[in-house]
């Protein structure tokens, strides 16, 4: 290796979950490979992230739902009950059979719960209103019904703890629930969950300790994440700024979190440097990858993403975070951390063009990302 890469496998400690070995993550993506009848791993998956396990010393699966048709694509991975738990295990013994932590998502899409729409004919979210972007309208959560997904976010955690997961990630970015909720666009709700820029939090806040509770019960050393969108604002649209954003992470972070994990794909811009985007308005002059660094002050390591692809930007990466989260390259090369140890980094493979046969991904994922529908472009797999 050569010896500027020596800052990416330097060891970090988590507060509760041991020790990283490298600086690398695997950014959670779906790969569309879940059992359309109920969410389970198949095969395909299991495959997929076994030839992953090298990857990184943090992998993530893509988002789990927490509850039952309410996924976002017919084969969005979900986990509602015991049933599934010998699949999920199979899932977690491939994910660590070369060492890693195994981390699962836990979700709930809310408005974005398509698929569950057009199996139930209801997608949640915290206000019933217009969304000129979808096709189908959508369905206040009731007092109940909101306490009722919190409960099962908890349940999820209990249940990949007992499938042999080592941590999981709370999904609060990307436009899900979670999001929606903290969304001054999306909720207008005026009970304990809206109506005041505080009340706002609370949904986040609720499943945060909700999740703690039951995965520290459930192991004492398990990992709990935040995975989060720093900002939300398309145009003249803005549900929240990065300011915001702050005030919210200092309110998670007094909940004892093990990593923060930003989503900063600049707005869904998936150009070069995106882990380096500047923010979309306010007053700072940084990254917001590194303004979110600065703030959080080493309370908990911060996970940044973006176009991260090549040996160089993972090691450019670790001046705005403290790991380097990769989707595309985990998609392209899964030898990627390999290849840097053996100093052949001139080999990575940055597409997948050429190379398929050898990379375990799944028909589905193929399909989704041929259509390539607000997903960054892979080479081999998207043509434009």
């Amino acid at each position: 290796m050569k010896e500027k890469y020596a800052k990416l496998f330097e060891p970090l400690e988590l507060k509760h979950g041991g020790r990283l070995e490298n600086r690398f993550a695997m950014c959670p993506m779906v790969v569309f490979a879940a059992d359309p009848a109920n969410g389970r791993p198949t095969e395909e998956d299991i495959k997929y992230f076994e030839r992953r396990s090298k990857f990184a010393d943090l992998l993530l699966t893509g988002a789990i739902t927490v509850q039952e048709n309410i996924q976002g694509h017919p084969k969005q991975l979900a986990l509602y009950n015991d049933e599934a738990l010998e699949a999920y295990s199979k899932l977690a013994a491939a994910m660590k059979s070369n060492g890693s932590k195994a981390i699962g998502q836990i979700q709930h899409p809310g408005r974005e719960g398509a698929y569950g729409c057009y199996v139930t004919g209801k997608a949640y979210a915290p206000s019933a209103i217009e969304f000129p972007f979808l096709q189908y309208k959508v369905t206040e959560l009731t007092e109940d019904e909101v306490w009722q997904v919190v409960k099962d976010f908890g349940l999820a955690a209990q249940r990949l703890l007992r499938a042999g997961f080592d941590g999981v990630e709370i999904h609060g970015a990307n436009h899900y629930l979670i999001q929606q909720f903290f969304s001054s666009y999306s909720n207008q709700r005026e009970d304990y969950w809206g109506g005041t820029f505080e009340k706002r939090m609370n949904f986040a806040i609720e499943v945060t300790k909700e999740v703690l509770k039951v995965a520290r019960a459930e192991n004492p050393h398990a990992i709990v994440g935040y995975r989060i969108s720093p900002e939300e604002i398309h145009g003249d649209m803005v549900g929240y700024d990065l300011d915001d954003s702050l005030k919210l992470i200092d309110k998670l972070l007094e909940q004892d979190l093990d990593f923060l994990d930003l989503s900063s794909a600049a707005g869904g811009n998936f150009g070069k440097d995106a882990y380096k985007a500047m923010p979309q308005r306010g007053e700072h002059t940084e990254p917001v990858s590194l303004v979110i660094k600065n703030f959080v002050a080493g309370r908990v390591p911060v996970v940044i993403s973006g176009t991260i692809r090549s040996a160089d930007e993972a090691l450019d990466a670790l001046n705005y975070g403290d790991v380097a989260s990769m989707g595309v390259a985990a998609l392209s090369d899964p030898d990627f951390k390999e290849k840097i140890l053996a100093d052949k980094e001139d080999t990575i493979h940055m597409n997948v063009k050429g190379h398929t046969d050898d990379l375990e991904l799944p028909s589905g994922l193929i399909e989704v990302y041929t259509a390539g529908i607000g997903l960054p472009q892979v080479e081999g797999l998207i043509e434009k």
